[in-house]
């Protein structure tokens, strides 16, 4: 979810934006996935493992440059320590304006985190 206003609307107003779940959150139950639009599998997407091609690069890392070349701080989880090195490097190239383009244009307008399905989840801890 690009959200390109709300992403402006912050910078107005000094507000730090955090890109949360920037791999879609493959790990999420699958009672908690909404259908084809849910973009939890953002790793294996086709444009992205493109990008990743050309830079020689993880998907995990295009997609985590993709929000800090924005000046987005990002919020990757992972619990391999291979993995959590490898989202460190990324600091050492730069994506396109194309690929930013292509990027920006894989928006499915989705939202990870509704609060009433959240509060519906067996987990949920809270009232």
């Amino acid at each position: 979810m690009v959200q390109t206003d709300l992403m402006e609307y912050c910078k107005s107003k000094n507000i730090m934006l955090t890109a949360y779940s920037p791999f879609g959150s493959p790990g999420r139950p699958s009672e908690l996935k909404r259908g084809e639009a849910d973009p939890h599998k953002l790793l294996e997407d086709p444009v992205v493992a493109d990008i990743a091609g050309k830079h020689r690069r993880s998907p995990a890392q295009v997609l985590l440059r993709y929000h800090v070349q924005q000046g987005i701080p990002v919020i990757p989880k992972s619990n391999k320590p291979h993995h959590i090195l490898e989202n460190t490097k990324i600091f050492n190239f730069s994506l396109t304006e194309e690929d930013m383009a292509t990027l920006k244009g894989l928006d499915r307008g989705w939202k990870a985190c509704i609060l009433e399905e959240i509060k519906a989840h067996p987990y949920y801890p809270f009232e």
